[in-house]
Order: structure tokens, then C-alpha cells, then sequence
């Protein structure tokens, strides 16, 4: 099984979907976000969005 895993995502939707897109370019079966969803971005409600969509497991970071 080959995971992908992100973090430090901080509310940046663009980097966030760019992201994304390269895991979807490759074989990965899952999905992890290690935290952090959320902080100094514009889009924090999209990134906690698509996050709950494409992530299988979801740990807190001390920004969420």
C-alpha cells in the first residue's frame, strides 16, 4: 500500500489542490494529514473540506 502523506497546509487551498493533484498522478491508495489544516491561509473552510473528502486519517495540529 503506498500512502501520501501532507501537513502544514495552513488554510492554502491552491497549494493544498496543487497537492493533490500530484498524489492523483501517482499509484497512492491513501491519504494522511498530519495537521495543521488551518492558520494563516484565506481558505481554511475549503482546506478542512477537502481534507475530510480525500484523507483516511486526520491528526490535530497546534493550529487546529
Amino acid at each position: 500500500m503506498r500512502l501520501a502523506i501532507v501537513s502544514d497546509i495552513h488554510g492554502n487551498f491552491e497549494a493544498l489542490t496543487a497537492a493533490l493533484d500530484l498524489i492523483d498522478s501517482r499509484a497512492v491508495d491513501e491519504t494522511i494529514c498530519l495537521g495543521d489544516i488551518v492558520g494563516y491561509g484565506a481558505n481554511p473552510n475549503e482546506c478542512i473540506d477537502l481534507i475530510r473528502q480525500r484523507c483516511m486519517v486526520i491528526l490535530l495540529g497546534n493550529h487546529d
